[in-house]
């Protein structure tokens, strides 16, 4: 491969992670506004909601399901943009 055509083929693929990105931390903001609005409904926190949901205290909600379902993805969110930030750093 050329010079030239390396050089456009690493432009092309760095623009694709940068979209990738931009919709990673789209996800992100719409994950976060959606636990946020359980954190009102239910006056607590996250952190709080996880210990007693895995502790059994607040029962099989639908709801219950949704907010830690939500929690979930928002790690997998964060963790693959870690991994394309990282790839844009190197």
């Amino acid at each position: 491969m050329s010079a030239i055509a390396l050089e456009d083929a690493n432009q092309i693929i760095r623009r694709s992670i940068e979209r990738e990105i931009g919709l990673l931390e789209m996800k992100k903001r719409l994950t976060d506004d959606e636990i946020k609005d359980f954190e009102r409904r239910y006056g607590m926190d996250s952190t709080q909601f996880i210990k007693q949901f895995e502790q059994g205290k607040l029962g099989d909600a639908q709801d219950c399901f949704e907010w830690w379902g939500l929690l979930r993805g928002r790690s997998v969110i964060e963790e693959e943009l870690r991994k394309a930030r990282a790839v844009l750093s190197s």
